[in-house]
This record gives C-alpha cells, structure tokens and sequence, in this order.
C-alpha cells in the first residue's frame, strides 16, 4: 500500500467515510471526512495537513466526540502508518480542533490540525 492509501485507510477507520477535499462524491451525506494531504519524502521535515469532519445535526455533541475519537487515536506522540515505502507519521497539529461556520447552522464541521512527516524512501 503506497503511503496515500495508507493515510486513505487511516482516515476511514474512523467509522463515517473518508474523502480526499477534492473528491468528494456528489452524492456524500453526512457524516463524513475530508482531507488534504501535502506529501513527502524522508528528509522533508513535518508537513501540514487536515482533516474536516462534517456532520449533518444541530448537535455539537456528535462532531466533538468524533474530534476527540481521533485526537486519543493519535495520543501524545502520534501514530505511524506502515506502508510500501516505510512510515507515514501522523502528530496532532497545533491547534487541534476547532470548529468552523459551514454557512449552514444544520452542518457542524471540525478542522483538525496534523503534522504528517513521510519516514519513506519516496
């Protein structure tokens, strides 16, 4: 798995589907994710990324424990991805979480802050 699937396969054990921001089915309902991905290679140093999490409520119980779900997945030191071309190094990025106005009061989403450094050969 290159190391784009394996940040992919990350995002989606989450339980709600994962989305790169610019392939999102137009069919997509809440809940889902979306991210960007900057890549690398070993060398690079830390990359910034996001996440979003959106969901359809006027709840912000929902979006909060899913913000959190992955912020204790990735715990203090982060998490490392395995992948064909070695690691890919998940961190929480700074600020974590924040919510962002999505223009529609019915839709909550979360931005989430990641530093994602590629341990790879490519």
């Amino acid at each position: 798995m290159n190391k784009e699937a394996a940040f992919q396969a990350w995002a989606e054990g989450f339980g709600i589907p994962a989305y790169a921001a610019t392939a999102v089915p137009d069919d997509a309902t809440e809940p889902y994710i979306t991210y960007t991905l900057a890549t690398g290679m070993w060398g690079d140093g830390e990359q910034a990324c996001d996440l979003s999490i959106w969901y359809r409520t006027t709840s912000e119980a929902k979006p909060n424990a899913k913000a959190r779900e992955i912020g204790e997945a990735l715990g203090i030191g982060g998490t490392c991805l395995p992948c064909d071309e070695g690691l890919v190094w998940v961190k929480r990025g700074q600020p974590f979480s924040q919510p962002v106005d999505s223009g529609d009061n019915a839709v909550k989403r979360r931005y989430i802050n990641l530093s994602v450094e590629f341990l790879t050969t490519y």
